[in-house]
């Protein structure tokens, strides 16, 4: 199995961003929730079977002091820019899944010329213009319905902390009327029993970008990467085959 080495990128005007490498074959962007993404993670590493991966070890900031200079999505959109422009990324594959989908389709509405292709998956509806910002955390404990039911509590912490230092208040809703500036091929991927992304947002999101297939995966949840991971690599075979 291919080993995923963390690497430190220096960014325009200084800044540093950790990301982790591995794998052979073409590039792949993989953005990741916000749980953030270590050398042994099973999804990551299962992409680097067949790609050469390129994954930021959290979404858009790894380090506490970053935090503060970040005012929502969109500002980690711009800090994922200049990660690809300090790689030499243009026209990529990227794949996102959960709120790293969520950044990857802001990215890919801010610099259409970074990406060629773009896979969503489980993309969190935080950015839908006629609903309140949901609770990402409202799933009943215990419930079977939960993705995070097998997640170490020291995860689940850690997300709750950049969930309230970056995104709460939602501070842009407005990504559903930008999509139209996203020039990639795009698929978007769901569980039908995906607690936080209802099958009919996914296609919805799909809709507003140019119609792109929308694949609903029969029994899977919010976590495809780990309990789907065929399912991902299909779909990101399908991308570059298109």
């Amino acid at each position: 199995m291919s080993a995923l080495v963390r690497e430190t990128v220096r960014l325009a005007g200084g800044r540093e961003q950790a990301v982790l490498r591995g794998g052979r074959g073409p590039v792949l962007v993989w953005l990741h929730g916000l749980g953030g993404v270590t050398p042994d993670d099973p999804a990551a590493l299962a992409l680097a079977e067949r790609w050469s991966v390129v994954a930021p070890v959290a979404p858009g900031f790894d380090r506490d002091e970053d935090a503060a200079d970040l005012r929502g999505v969109h500002d980690l959109a711009l800090r994922a820019d200049d990660l690809f422009e300090a790689l030499g990324l243009e026209g990529a594959l990227v794949a996102g899944h959960s709120f790293g989908a969520m950044l990857a389709a802001e990215l890919a509405a801010h610099a259409p010329r970074r990406v060629a292709r773009l896979l969503l998956v489980s993309p969190l509806g935080w950015w839908r213009d006629d609903e309140p910002a949901a609770d990402f955390f409202a799933v009943p404990p215990g419930s079977d319905a939960s993705p995070y039911r097998r997640t170490p509590p020291e995860a689940v912490e850690r997300a709750r902390r950049a969930v309230a230092r970056v995104l709460w208040p939602l501070p842009d809703k407005g990504l559903r009327r930008r999509l139209y500036r996203v020039r990639a091929r795009s698929v978007v991927l769901s569980g039908d029993r995906d607690p936080f992304v209802p099958a009919s947002y996914a296609r919805d999101l799909a809709a507003g970008l140019g119609g792109a297939p929308c694949v609903v995966e029969a029994g899977a949840g919010h976590d495809l990467p780990y309990e789907r991971p065929d399912a991902v690599a299909a779909a990101l075979d399908a991308l570059r085959a298109a």
